[in-house]
């Protein structure tokens, strides 16, 4: 069994525990005439729908949006998927981990066509924008979409420079300077227009297969299953398969 297929399977029966948890909790309340209390799986979802905002205005592209996968973006918005408590802890501890490091600052950028791409920064200081992020390994190079995301924020705060600086579980630190890029915010600027036009016009956009297919909530959205059940990855059963999306939405 290869090493991301352990992973699922171990995340899909700690997803099944969790469930069954919550559907015990659920019982036991419906079972009693007890007035209905506050437990931790609220706070959860409270405190992550308070860090995730959603936002309906189609005419407002995300950062976070602009920076992934778009067709992922889409369903977010038209179909979106209920994340499980696991996902909802590790989102909120690696916001926290960082919570007294940050001084978060909201801003938006014209993108053309009525569309604006719109933000929160880590931290802004006189000349710099700071990002802040987690790593299980510290990367010789800034991940794409961190570039997308301070590339944005330096003109968005009109600021010459920025620095992305990457954690691990052991506290060492990686950074790395970043000037502004006028060709990549034509690039982030497009990828804004092409969404907005397609949650316009409820087109879901192409599927952009990456490594973080396995765990997106929308895989089942995007490819089939194969005969053992188990999902369509880059890799089956140690041998090359070919992907197979499913139709557009």
């Amino acid at each position: 069994m290869t090493e991301s297929k352990a992973s699922y399977k171990k995340a899909k029966i700690v997803g099944k525990v969790q469930d069954k948890i919550k559907e015990g909790i659920e019982n036991y309340r419906a079972a009693t005439d007890a007035p209905p209390r506050v437990d931790v799986y609220d706070v959860i979802e409270q405190v992550f729908a308070a860090i995730n905002p959603q936002v309906a205005d189609e005419g407002k592209i995300t950062v976070d949006e602009v920076s992934g996968c778009l067709r992922n973006a889409y369903l977010d918005r038209k179909d979106p998927s209920e994340s499980n408590h696991k996902q909802m802890v590790s989102k909120i501890m690696q916001k926290s981990a960082f919570s007294i490091m940050e001084k978060p600052i909201e801003g938006q950028l014209d993108a053309g066509s009525n569309v604006k791409i719109v933000g929160r920064a880590d931290r802004v200081e006189d000349e710099v924008v700071m990002l802040f992020r987690s790593s299980e390994k510290l990367p010789e190079m800034p991940y794409p979409a961190d570039f997308i995301h301070l590339n944005s924020y330096l003109f968005m705060f009109d600021k010459p420079e920025g620095v992305i600086v990457y954690f691990d579980r052991e506290g060492n630190e990686m950074e790395f300077n970043v000037p502004k890029s006028e060709r990549l915010l034509n690039e982030t600027k497009r990828r804004a227009k092409i969404l907005n036009t397609l949650l316009t016009n409820n087109i879901a956009p192409a599927i952009e297969p990456s490594e973080k297919c396995m765990e997106c909530p929308h895989n089942e959205k995007c490819y089939y299953a194969n005969e053992d059940k188990q999902k369509w990855g880059f890799w089956a059963r140690g041998k090359w398969r070919e992907l197979k999306p499913k139709p557009f939405l």
